[in-house]
Parts: structure tokens; sequence; C-alpha cells
């Protein structure tokens, strides 16, 4: 069975690094807002969501916050991404169990490493 990635990111270019490092890999869908993103992670069953942190309307700790009070046993599944990394964002986010954070800019190398053990659970 194919693994399956949601990327959510409004920026075009983020998603075709990820998609462009990930491709051979997976199955790739995409988002380009945080608006929705919570329902689908839910919905469909992603061995791994890359999720950026600002994006208009509903941000990507919006959306963590979203599933960690419906499912939160999916966030170990979710990476997310980020061009402002702080301390603070880290300590936003340390209550819960995610995958990781990591910041731009993206090394595709990186990615494929990071990413790794999501895509090899089948």
């Amino acid at each position: 069975m194919r693994n399956r990635i949601l990327i959510v990111d409004d920026d075009a270019v983020n998603r075709e690094i990820f998609r462009w490092s990930l491709s051979g890999q997976c199955e790739i869908d995409e988002l380009t807002s945080g608006v929705g993103a919570a329902t689908r992670i839910v919905d469909v069953d992603y061995d791994l969501v890359v999720l950026d942190v600002m994006m208009p309307i509903v941000g990507g700790i919006e959306v963590v916050e979203d599933i960690s009070r419906t499912r939160a046993d999916l966030l170990p599944r979710i990476l997310v991404v980020t061009a402002a990394m702080s301390q603070g964002l880290l300590e936003q986010l340390s209550p819960f169990p995610l995958a990781g954070v990591i910041e731009r800019p993206y090394d595709p190398e990186q990615i494929s490493k990071i990413c790794e053990p999501f895509l090899n659970q089948h």
C-alpha cells in the first residue's frame, strides 16, 4: 500500500519542495489553507501531515489545537514547518506530541530523512 501525505501550506514553492522531495515515495494531497485542514486530517488516513504554521485565516497552531480536541492520537503524524522558528513557538507546540518542528529553508535530503520513518510503516 502506498503511503499518503497531506501538505498544508499557503506557499506554492514550499508545497513544490515537499512534493519534489517525496513524490516518488508516496501519494501526496495538498491544501493551500488551514481552513478545513483539521477535518481532512481526521477524515483521511494520512501517514504524515506537513503543516505550515503561518497561514491566513486558520494557521497551523489552530489546526493542531482542533485535532487535539477530537483526535489527539493523530498528532504524532503531524510535522509542523515554519519560516519563523522561535522559543515562543516551540513552547506553544510543546504540549502536543507532534512528529516534529522544522524551519525553512528546507533541504530535500532533510525532508526525506525526517519523513522516512512515517513512509516505512506499511
